[in-house]
């Protein structure tokens, strides 16, 4: 289930990015046709970021690639510096798309954005992007998670021993074509309500499937003191301890084998005997 969200929130991305999302809202408004071209006519020049050694605690998160989870920043496992100079240089204002430039072959290029959640800066494997007026950060962001953007990436990322980079001229030659900025707007709208239900789903199998873990847990549990079969037992006495009990049977068993090994043995014997 959870790998059948993944390819649904894939194929919603693939589908704003072409345009398929919002094909009946176009004929209905009429908006001008999308303009083709590469990222960096859209935005301002990509900044690399902090390379200075940050600290476990301080006064302001230092973002790196591990907080870029699923277009989204994830607050927890956070770095932080307390110089003034680095905290100028490299604060983030809200809208800014965080691209991971260095990282596994399978994971460099991730994207997510900072929307204002608190005062941060970003580490050098980040590059900063910032968009123009005409490109809403929303939806770049949401372009650059697209399929499309991923095998962009993998056509240009330069592999090392471990580790693959893009740098921020590739990165700046992104091909893409952008809408009007009502059109961008409800094309946000609508991944985002998409993914809103993807999400709710995804609660539902995991709360669903952590019950099924407490449940299975809680029979075996039970299976083992012997509760599941405590009615059983009491309606049925005589196979728990009586003649025809497992223990009776099993020791039945035990006897006629010996008694058939004995008669074998006797036949041999009686076989060497006569010859």
């Amino acid at each position: 289930m959870f790998n059948t969200l993944k390819r649904f929130r894939q194929s919603v991305l693939a589908a704003a990015v072409s345009g398929r999302l919002t094909e009946e809202w176009r004929e209905e408004h009429k908006p001008a046709a999308w303009k083709i071209g590469t990222l960096s006519q859209f935005i301002e020049k990509p900044t690399y970021g902090s390379s200075s050694k940050s600290r476990p605690e301080g006064k302001v998160p230092v973002l790196r690639m591990g907080n870029l989870q699923g277009g989204k920043l994830d607050w927890s496992n956070l770095v932080y510096t307390s110089n003034a100079d680095e905290i100028k240089k490299y604060q983030l204002e809200s809208g800014d798309v965080l691209f991971n430039r260095t990282n596994s072959p399978e994971l460099v290029g991730k994207t997510s954005i900072y929307r204002g959640e608190r005062e941060a800066i970003y580490a050098g494997y980040l590059i900063c992007v910032k968009c123009l007026p005409n490109l809403n950060p929303e939806f770049l962001n949401y372009h650059l998670n697209s399929p499309t953007a991923k095998d962009y990436c993998k056509a240009v990322k330069s592999d090392g021993v471990s580790q693959s980079n893009i740098n921020a001229k590739k990165l700046s030659a992104y091909p893409l074509a952008v809408p009007q900025l009502e059109e961008q707007t409800e094309i946000v709208r609508r991944v985002e309500e998409l993914f809103a239900y993807a999400d709710k789903i995804e609660q539902q199998v995991q709360a669903a499937t952590e019950r099924v873990d407490k449940l299975t847990q809680s029979i075996l549990a039970k299976a083992f003191r012997g509760e599941l079969t405590k009615d059983w037992r009491a309606a049925n006495p005589d196979l728990i301890s009586g003649e025809n009990s497992a223990e009776a049977l099993l020791e039945k068993i035990r006897l006629e084998r010996e008694a058939l090994k004995l008669k074998k043995k006797a036949r041999t014997k009686k076989v060497t005997k006569v010859t």
